[in-house]
């Protein structure tokens, strides 16, 4: 099997299409909390994920991280905004979060790749969507969504993510401070809008957690 071949992108390519792509290839192995770039840094290559988790996030003036959303398999770790030139900016900072494989190639001989595929085309125009999606969502929660709206909003959407992570991640996540995450999680329990038993978090009244985040718009 061609490197290629292990990305769900080409998989209906036809491999002829690939040959020159695939002499590009490179795949390279990654630990957790290795960074792969910075976010002035630029490349002119493409990278996928072929399998593990990466998070994504930027730093301010005051050299805090602001955390925009993960990555995980099968995902395009290039942001490409278009198709005409043969260098693209980071725009953020990618650091792997578990050990993970990654799959790059050559960024001008992708975008001829995909400018001669219809199928390529539509990938990469769905993933790019997906991503920004992702970042159009932390943007707006950022400067929309007040503390209680960001918490309310991940446990109506993502309880099991939520309890997947412990309390100082999803801090992180969420761009709060842990003490303000749990005076909206006592203030909560206090509502009984949710539980905590063994160490997880049970919404007992789902449908009251969206005026929360509804409310902010």
């Amino acid at each position: 099997m061609s490197l290629l071949e292990e990305l769900d992108f080409f998989s209906e390519c036809d491999p002829l299409k690939l040959t020159s792509l695939l002499l590009t290839a490179k795949l390279k192995i990654y630990q957790a909390s290795d960074l792969m770039v910075f976010e002035d840094d630029d490349i002119h290559r493409v990278y996928f994920l072929v399998e593990g988790e990466v998070k994504l996030y930027k730093v301010d003036r005051f050299e805090n991280e602001i955390f925009l959303y993960t990555l995980s398999n099968q995902s395009l770790l290039t942001n490409i905004g278009t198709l005409e030139y043969d260098h693209v900016s980071c725009f953020s900072n990618v650091e792997f979060l578990i050990p993970s494989r990654v799959i790059s190639c050559d960024l001008n001989l992708f975008k001829e790749t995909v400018k001669s595929d219809m199928t390529l085309l539509v990938n990469l125009v769905n993933l790019l969507a997906r991503q920004k999606q992702m970042v159009d969502c932390m943007v707006n929660m950022g400067m929309v969504y007040d503390v209680t709206a960001k918490v309310a909003k991940m446990l109506y959407d993502h309880l099991e993510l939520y309890n997947s992570l412990k309390k100082q991640e999803i801090s992180y996540r969420l761009n709060i401070q842990p003490a303000t995450l749990s005076r909206v999680l006592a203030k909560f329990i206090r509502l009984g809008l949710i539980v905590e038993e063994d160490h997880k978090t049970i919404i007992l009244k789902r449908d009251e957690l969206p005026r929360y985040f509804k409310e902010a718009l």
